[in-house]
C-alpha cells in the first residue's frame, strides 16, 4: 500500500512547474538617462546551456521592465544582464554587467507576484565582474 502511495505521489512532486520573474529599474550614465541599453533575464542552468528568458531595451527615460517565464522542476537561477555603452568612448563592444536576482522574487505560476525593484543604477560605475560583449550588436 505504501509503495503505491509513493509511486502515485512521485510524479506530482517532480513535475515541471511554471515560474516567472519580473524586474524593473532605471539606468543612467553620469547625469543623463541611458536610452537603448539591452536588458536580459538569463537562467543559468547547472546542466546544459544558459537560457534567455526575456529581453527588453531601456526607453527614452532610461527605464525598463522585463518579465521572464520558464518551466522546471528546480527553482530557476536567474540573472539580470545589462548591455550598454556608458562611459565607453571608442572602445569596441559593449560593457556587460550580470547581477543575480534573489530567489525570493521568482514566483510559481504565470503572474508576477513580486517585482524585483532594481532602482536607479548609474552605469558609469565600474562593476567588479564587468565584461565585454561583441555579439549583442551582431545578433540583435
Amino acid at each position: 500500500m505504501e509503495l503505491y502511495f509513493i509511486l502515485f505521489l512521485f510524479p506530482a512532486v517532480f513535475t515541471f512547474r511554471d515560474q516567472i520573474v519580473g524586474v524593473r529599474g532605471i539606468l543612467t550614465c553620469n547625469n543623463r538617462l541611458l536610452q537603448g541599453a539591452t536588458i536580459r533575464l538569463i537562467e543559468r542552468n547547472y546542466i546544459g546551456p544558459d537560457v534567455v528568458l526575456a529581453e527588453n531595451k531601456t526607453n527614452y527615460q532610461g527605464s525598463y521592465e522585463v518579465i521572464g517565464k520558464g518551466r522546471g522542476v528546480l527553482d530557476m537561477n536567474v540573472f539580470l544582464k545589462l548591455y550598454h555603452d556608458c562611459d565607453d568612448a571608442v572602445i569596441p563592444c559593449q560593457r556587460t554587467v550580470s547581477l543575480r536576482i534573489p530567489s525570493f522574487y521568482i514566483s510559481r505560476g504565470t503572474t508576477v507576484n513580486n517585482y524585483f525593484e532594481a532602482g536607479t543604477m548609474n552605469m558609469a560605475f565600474r562593476y567588479p565582474d564587468e565584461q565585454r560583449s561583441c555579439t549583442d550588436r551582431i545578433f540583435s
